[in-house]
């Protein structure tokens, strides 16, 4: 009789525990296709493999009733070196599950939602950023400058009109009259220019007429014409182009240190769309992960309560099993309120508004998490990063316009030593009038109209000329040494800085690859881990049904499957953002990414 009990009851728990499998396995394959509710999109993606690519590629989706994000940026098509450097050898570290719970309530509750890639993530991002709107107006600015520095060589003309009237008493007794009148007619031009060379040269046409009242007049009205060409030429003291044109080297070397902040800029945005773009992935699979395992306590719980029943187990069992139902369920309330806040980041980042139709939907990642892991050559690594880390190429612009200052200051120490000439030939005519003083009566030999002043002019009879050196000198000269002992003592700290911020980049090279070899590591032992507590578990299984263990012990294999489970996707998740900070290092972000910054305009 008691051997007939026995075998009742074990054959009792075999058709109880077939029974609970067939439940799951039913509610695990129509989780999804409940109501219709979740796009076929979400389905397609999460049943064939992970959410998880290093490659930016344009994932076409399935019908979801939303029209793929327009692209506003110009693409690089040219061969990326950077991304088929990394792309040496595949390691997918996410199995395939055909059986899945939801990502998300809020995806799972709307009819459609926002399916964004990567891709067009930076895309959206680099388009609508207010950041990188302000540093491009920086870098403008910058440019401007530029036409600034070179305005200080533009030729000057000038243009003067002028007429007047003077009248004055004359003290002279014989004066006739007594009261003088003057009126002047005046037309001048003038061109002037500084040469790259420190020289300035003035060249003036100058034009007079005058009429007088006064007897002794030869002619009246009268005109004087006359051209002149003056140049001051420095011979030690700021003289030579690159002395002269310092102000342009400077200026376009500020522009090119403002193309780099600005290129770091978009490099930090990009970095900060990926690492939020990927937390929201790593968060979604969490919540899939917390998901199941609230499933399975849920599960087992209905098993304790049926063997309760029958009385082959004890009610206390029954309190264990409602505990950790009820914890897990406060471990996915956690998990879905970090899911909205990474989800509010990442549409913050896109700059959606938040009252927007368009920021009322839930958003769906569709780029997947697949990995490239790789050996990264150290000095090869070094060498890149040093010759295009935006930070590094300014401080070497910035030296350059050190180098640039010090040698104004020491041409500044020396003396003043110009050469001076001046070049100019005159015309004068008038109408004749003839003078009687005394016995004698004279009449100007230069009448004529204003064309015979001018003809004179140019005729180079009638000219003067001056040749001169000139020296001044400071005695002590002063201010000129401690500005050029200022401008050594910069330089000197900025190359300070250059081998600091050299050493800073082979630190973070060093430490970004260790971090990479650390993560891929990472990943295969979270993987291993995973299937351990796999096999733990269903042996742990087998053990409860016959009797030979407990439901905590069930219970907390379940958890260590759980955390084992959320352990390999942070794994891969912390993989791909240590890619993300390496390609940051050695500045090939844009590179990998395809994006393309506006060239500079030749000035």
């Amino acid at each position: 009789m008691l051997f007939f009990i026995k075998v009742s009851i074990v054959f009792f728990i075999l058709s109880l525990n077939l029974t609970t499998l067939s439940a799951e396995e039913i509610s695990e394959q129509t989780f999804f296709e409940r109501d219709g509710q979740t796009p076929s999109s979400i389905k397609d993606i999460i049943d064939s493999g992970p959410l998880m690519s290093t490659e930016l590629t344009d994932h076409s989706l399935k019908s979801t009733g939303k029209k793929p994000l327009k692209k506003s940026l110009k693409e690089n098509k040219a061969n990326n070196t950077s991304k088929n450097a990394e792309e040496i050898s595949e390691q997918t570290f996410f199995e395939r599950e055909n059986k899945t719970n939801s990502i998300s309530q809020k995806i799972e509750s709307n009819a459609s939602s926002m399916i964004l890639s990567l891709k067009d993530a930076i895309i959206r991002t680099l388009s609508n950023n207010v950041s990188i709107a302000i540093e491009s107006f920086d870098s403008k600015v910058k440019k401007e400058t530029i036409i600034d520095s070179l305005s200080e060589f533009d030729i000057t003309l000038g243009i003067e009109l002028s007429t007047g009237r003077k009248t004055q008493q004359l003290a002279s007794a014989f004066s006739s009259p007594n009261r003088m009148e003057n009126d002047t007619d005046n037309w001048d031009l003038s061109i002037s220019q500084k040469l790259v060379t420190g020289a300035n040269y003035q060249f003036d046409f100058t034009n007079n007429r005058n009429k007088t009242n006064s007897k002794t007049a030869g002619l009246n009205p009268s005109y004087n014409s006359e051209f002149q060409l003056s140049l001051t030429q420095p011979l030690l003291k700021n003289f030579g182009t690159i002395i002269n044109k310092r102000n342009i080297h400077i200026a376009k070397n500020e522009a090119d240190i403002s193309d780099y902040d600005f290129e770091t800029k978009v490099i930090d945005v990009i970095s900060d769309v990926e690492n939020t773009y990927w937390d929201y992935v790593f968060n979604l699979r969490d919540l899939e992960v917390k998901q199941k395992s609230l499933d399975r306590a849920k599960d087992f719980q209905r098993r304790v309560k049926s063997q309760v029943l029958v009385g082959t187990m004890a009610p206390i069992e029954t309190l264990q099993a409602e505990s950790e139902v009820a914890s897990r369920e406060e471990f996915l309330l956690s998990s879905k309120d970090a899911i909205e806040d990474t989800q509010d980041k990442l549409k913050n980042i896109l700059n959606i508004d938040f009252s927007s139709p368009e920021g009322l939907l839930p958003i769906y990642p569709s780029s997947k998490a697949d990995i490239l892991i790789k050996n990264v050559d150290f000095n090869e690594t070094v060498k890149i990063a040093l010759a295009s880390r935006s930070d590094y190429l300014g401080k070497k612009k910035e030296l350059e316009n050190k180098d640039i200052l010090v040698k104004y200051q020491e041409n500044q120490v020396y003396p003043s030593i110009d050469l001076v000439g001046s070049l100019g030939m005159n015309g004068l005519s008038g109408d004749a009038v003839s003078i009687t003083s005394g016995t004698f009566q004279g009449k100007s030999a230069y009448g004529g109209g204003y064309g015979n002043a001018l003809t004179d002019s140019l005729s180079t009879n009638y000219y003067d000329w001056e040749l001169g050196i000139k020296i001044s000198y400071p005695l002590g000269n002063r201010s000129a040494k401690s500005k050029l002992s200022a401008s050594r003592l910069e330089k000197a700290k900025l190359i300070l800085d250059i081998k600091n911020l050299e050493k800073k980049i082979i630190l973070e090279v060093r430490e970004s690859i260790r971090q990479l070899q650390t993560d891929a590591k990472r990943i295969k032992a979270a993987s291993i881990a995973k299937k351990l507590a796999e096999e733990k578990l269903k042996a742990e299984e087998k053990k409860f049904e016959v009797g030979l263990s407990t439901s905590f012990n069930v219970l907390e294999f379940q958890e260590d499957l759980a955390q084992a489970q959320s352990n390999e996707i942070k794994a891969i998740i912390d993989y791909k953002q240590s890619r993300i900070r390496f390609r940051m290092i050695i500045a090939s972000t844009l590179n990998y990414h395809n994006v393309k910054l506006p060239a500079n305009e030749p000035s």
